[in-house]
């Protein structure tokens, strides 16, 4: 099962990475700022910022995705690597977004 939640802020405008050649397609690409769960010794908090990609199909109004917008995504973890396996990389992709403000 590859299932990921987040819930966070997103942090600047979402930009559109991909658009199809018809239009009918888009990929978003946008972070997401949120909270970790404990503080420092000298009791800042910090926060991870969390790259998300998503396509329209998973937005229901781009226009929502905007800089300081709260949200959850439901989403899947993407991995990624170079021919040779030496190197890998992870992407989160949303199937689902929510507007929670």
């Amino acid at each position: 099962m590859n299932l990921v939640n987040i819930i966070g802020q997103i942090e600047g405008d979402a930009e559109v990475a991909y658009t199809s050649k018809d239009g009918s397609k888009k990929l978003y690409k946008f972070i997401v700022k949120v909270p970790k769960p404990f503080k420092s010794k000298a009791g800042r908090e910090h926060e991870d910022f969390i790259n998300i990609k998503a396509w329209s199909t998973a937005v229901k109004d781009e226009y929502a995705l905007h800089d300081q917008a709260i949200v959850g995504i439901e989403a899947r973890v993407q991995s990624f690597g170079n021919a040779e396996s030496t190197h890998y990389g992870n992407e989160i992709v949303a199937n689902r977004i929510i507007y929670l403000n």
